[in-house]
Formats: structure tokens, C-alpha cells, sequence
């Protein structure tokens, strides 16, 4: 579960001076008197990571759970508002929930966020005065993300800053005036997403991942030794021949060196394709809504077929370069 809470204010620097009495003064009491003179509200937010698997079913009972909470505080007004953000730059807002269920499932285009707004007016149970709260939960679709990056971005954005591009899936933020009221929220959001599908993460792709931008210096340095190796191996085979002449000696530098910046090369070449099939292979997370999501994961799900083939045949280069390498002194 996502591990970030983040706490923040949101008004201009005022402050509050309580005078010369020495009466002790509840905390609520005191949050809500700073509040009502200043303005001012607090926030806490939370980020999560996991690989959500999203559909619309989920994000209804998401709502009832938002509402059920709601239900159990003096609500004087509320209102709702949920905005789709599609690709390339295309947005639906819908005034309520209710709207929000004859959200059109055949669109073609993709769903990139959804955002939930909430906004409360609650009146605590010791309290006369209604408190304003804005709760904006924002799910994205990690598939969508990450295609609309590859479509846009320039040749030299890698699957790796893809990847931490593409690293939330969920978030949470409230803006409260009392924190125990606001924490109900957030846990019941975490309930949430602890009851959604989920694509498991896997601890040896996270390590292959952490440890893959080494991939190509690692292949080059041992092309480079083999090179070495073969090279030494066929010295003392080349100074007992009665017919070695400078000749011979031109034709095993040249055949050596030549061989040897070639293979470190193309070895180096095949190493970038071993980091890029790790780094870019794909971990489902997605939104599904709409026609356009159902095509855009069945294309990420063919996508692993290409990313382990080119795994495969990259791993196959390699020991072909490894078995050239061996059979340089033939040549000479």
C-alpha cells in the first residue's frame, strides 16, 4: 500500500492569539474557533502505487463507501462532482454521481484519470457551526499513462522514466478542519483500495529493474574479456608456427582489434535491448470504462509477448557474440 502522506495548508499566513486566560480549551473547540476566524484548513493527502485493476463496479462501491461514511456526520449540504480525463486532452465532468452512471461505456478514447470531488459541510456533534471539507480521490490508469508518454515523448525518454512517471495509481486528498473526521475518510479509502484487484508486484522484476542500466557496461566489459582471453589462448599457438611471419602477426592484430570493437559494440547494443525489455515490461493497472480501455489493455497484454521475445532473441545475440569470439583465431 502506498506509504506517502503528505500534510499541507491551504490559506494566507494569519494567526490566532488566544488571550491571558489560563482556562484550558479543547482541541476541538480551539480548531474550530481558529477555523471559523481564519479561514484556514488543513490537508492531508495520500499516494499509492499498487497496480489497480479498475472497473466500474469498483468505483461505485468506492462512492457507497464515501457516502456511507458521510452518513454517520450532521451533513447540513454536499455535493459531488466526477471528471474523466480521456487522451489526448479530452475531459467529461458530470455534476453527481447519478450523472455519472449514464457515462457513455462505447467511447473509443481511452480513460486516463478519473477524479472524484467531494465537498461537505459537516457540523460536528459538539459543535453549532458547519466545517467545510473537499475530499479529491484521483485514479489513473497506469496503461493509458504509459502509452500516451510513448506516443508523445521524445526518442530519449526511456521505459524507465516512463515507469516513475507512471508510479501512482491512486490518491487521496482532504481538506478538513478537524483531523478525526478527515482520518475516517482516508481509512476508508484505504479499505478501498485494499478490496480492488490487483496485479501482485513481483520482487524479481523489481530487482532485475533496479539493477538492469548496468546490463550494457556488464556485457560490454565481458565481451571485452573473452576477447582478451581467446586472444592470449592463441599466441603461443601462433609463435610455435614455423610460418609465423610479420604478416601473420598484422593479420592477428587487425582480426583481434577489429573483432574485438565489434563485438564490445554490438554486445553493448544487445545489452540496451536486455535493459529495455525489463525496464518496459509491462505490469498491468489500468481504468476500464469505456470500449477504448478494453482495446488499449488487450494491445498492453499482447505487449508482453514482444517484450519477452525480444528478451529471448536479445539473450540468443549474446551467445552467438560469445561463440564468435571463440573462433577469431580461425581467420587469422
Amino acid at each position: 500500500m502506498g506509504n506517502i502522506i503528505e500534510h499541507g495548508e491551504n490559506s494566507n499566513n494569519q494567526s490566532v492569539r488566544v488571550g491571558d486566560s489560563e482556562a484550558p480549551v479543547s482541541l476541538k473547540v480551539y480548531q474550530d474557533v481558529y477555523h471559523q476566524v481564519t479561514g484556514r484548513t488543513e490537508q492531508i493527502s495520500k499516494r499509492y502505487s499498487e497496480n489497480l485493476l479498475i472497473e466500474f463496479s469498483e468505483i461505485e462501491q468506492l462512492n457507497h463507501k464515501i457516502m456511507q461514511l458521510s452518513d454517520v456526520h450532521n451533513i447540513v449540504a454536499h455535493n459531488e462532482i466526477v471528471s474523466i480525463f480521456h487522451e489526448k486532452e479530452r475531459k467529461e465532468q458530470f455534476t453527481s454521481f447519478e450523472r455519472f452512471r449514464a457515462y457513455n461505456a462505447n467511447a473509443t478514447s481511452p480513460s486516463v484519470n478519473l477524479v472524484l470531488k467531494y465537498n461537505f459541510s459537516i457540523i460536528p456533534a459538539s459543535l453549532n457551526r458547519p466545517q467545510e471539507y473537499v475530499i479529491t480521490i484521483r485514479l489513473t490508469s497506469r496503461v493509458a499513462i504509459c502509452n500516451q508518454i510513448e506516443e508523445d515523448s521524445p526518442p530519449f525518454v526511456t521505459a524507465r522514466m516512463i515507469g516513475y512517471i507512471a508510479g501512482n495509481t491512486g490518491e487521496i486528498t482532504i481538506d478538513y478542519a478537524d483531523y478525526i473526521i478527515a482520518r475516517g475518510f482516508l481509512e476508508a479509502f484505504d479499505e478501498w483500495i485494499m478490496s480492488c484487484n490487483t496485479t501482485p508486484k513481483s520482487a524479481v522484476l523489481k530487482r532485475l529493474q533496479h539493477w538492469s542500466h548496468i546490463i550494457p557496461y556488464v556485457g560490454k566489459t565481458i565481451a571485452a574479456l573473452l576477447i582478451i582471453m581467446f586472444a592470449l589462448q592463441a599466441i603461443p599457438e601462433l609463435v610455435s608456427s614455423v610460418s609465423a611471419m610479420p604478416e601473420m602477426w598484422a593479420r592477428f592484430f587487425i582480426i583481434y582489434s577489429g573483432g574485438a570493437y565489434l563485438v564490445i559494440n554490438f554486445m553493448g547494443v544487445i545489452g540496451r535491448g536486455i535493459e529495455e525489455s525489463i525496464d518496459s515490461y509491462p505490469v498491468l493497472s489500468y481504468l476500464k470504462l469505456n470500449k477504448g480501455d478494453e482495446k488499449l489493455i488487450a494491445a498492453f497484454e499482447k505487449c508482453k509477448e514482444r517484450v519477452v521475445l525480444k528478451f529471448v532473441v536479445s539473450s540468443f545475440v549474446v551467445i552467438i557474440l560469445g561463440i564468435i569470439s571463440a573462433e577469431l583465431d580461425k581467420l587469422i
